[in-house]
């Protein structure tokens, strides 16, 4: 119930910043600059970001393989597509809710070990995370040399992106050197007390292990993985520079890194698919870099587009598996025995059948 009530509250403030938004820039203007981008365009936009999606997925396919799970991509683009689905209509407090109806497909689909899939897809995730790291960091910087902020901005920006920069920093110091991260996080803010959290530590550990010896052992693999980080972000904002291009804009890589950033930080916050935060946060950033708000509202909604269409094919595929749509976003994850929803469920709690 409390999850509901604050998808509920969190959705109904993404909507207030939403029609906000609009209401303040106008639909009239936003729509003229909307108008010029035609349906072309779009399936050009579409092509890129379904091709950075694709070599993402080529590189979870070869921290699979490292872990001794050689599989076809197409055993692993339902259980992609459903994880970031899941994700992006899940409020960032119950984050993890899409990496784990991830790793719950493809134990059903493909049979690997949900332990050994919740581990790729940390790692996985972290790759993703260690692309963005020099561009939040640059970003960081370039707006406090650049512009004047009062102090309090500045304490906001430098608390939550140095946080995030040295939680990444230390993920792969404690990882390289063979030492648990999560563990240490877990036990460094005494959460390991709470009965709910001391339960699950074992299977942390375990978690952790798969982690460390990916790292440590197949550096080939790692430098593979990264080096398709760096290429499928290249996709990205590639994208975001053609839409930019394709409203009129004369956008350059600096113009690309900071909205990529903004867009990063929005979709960080406790609301259902950045709805509003993130139309708010680029009509913001647009005027700072020189351009019109209603570019960066029609930036931000020309983006959600192609985000849409990814949400329902994941959702089809969540319905081919047996679970529904609010099952998947309130409830603790589960995944029936058999793709029609009768069975057995297959849930967090119950030891993997190696």
């Amino acid at each position: 119930m409390k999850k509901i009530i604050f998808f509920i509250v969190s959705g109904v403030i993404g909507i207030a910043l939403f029609i906000g938004v609009i209401y303040k820039v106008g639909v009239t203007s936003i729509w003229q600059t909307i108008t010029g981008f035609s349906f072309a365009r779009w399936f050009v936009i579409l092509f890129l970001y379904f091709l950075a999606f694709i070599i993402t997925q080529y590189r979870w396919k070869i921290i699979l393989k490292s872990e001794g799970h050689d599989l076809p991509m197409s055993k692993l683009f339902p259980s992609k597509i459903v994880g970031y689905a899941v994700d992006y209509f899940t409020p960032s407090p119950n984050a993890g809710f899409g990496e784990s109806f991830r790793a719950l497909v493809l134990k059903k689909d493909a049979g690997v070990p949900f332990s050994d899939g919740l581990a790729s897809v940390i790692i996985d995730k972290m790759m993703d995370f260690s692309f963005g790291l020099p561009f939040l960091l640059f970003s960081i910087f370039y707006v406090l040399m650049k512009f004047s902020l009062s102090w309090k901005s500045i304490a906001i920006l430098l608390i939550v992106g140095l946080t995030f920069i040295f939680l990444i920093i230390l993920f792969y110091y404690k990882t390289l050197r063979s030492r648990d991260f999560f563990g240490a996080i877990i036990r460094f803010l005494q959460l390991h007390r709470l009965a709910f959290v001391a339960k699950f530590m074992d299977k942390i550990g375990k978690l952790e292990l798969i982690i460390i010896r990916f790292f440590n052992r197949d550096r080939k693999a790692l430098w593979q993985g990264l080096g398709l980080s760096v290429l499928g972000g290249l996709m990205t904002l590639l994208a975001m520079w053609f839409i930019m291009i394709s409203i009129g804009l004369h956008a350059t890589l600096l113009h690309v890194v900071l909205v990529s950033t903004l867009t990063i930080i929005t979709f960080l916050l406790p609301i259902p698919g950045s709805f509003g935060s993130t139309e708010t946060g680029e009509a913001l950033i647009f005027s700072v870099i020189g351009f019109s708000p209603e570019s960066g509202v029609a930036f931000s909604l020309i983006f959600r587009s192609v985000d849409f269409l990814k949400v329902i094919i994941g959702f089809l595929f969540l319905s081919h598996f047996g679970i529904r749509i609010g099952q998947a976003i309130f409830s603790k994850p589960t995944l029936p025995a058999n793709g029609n929803g009768n069975g057995q469920a297959t849930n967090l709690s119950q030891p993997d059948k190696q």
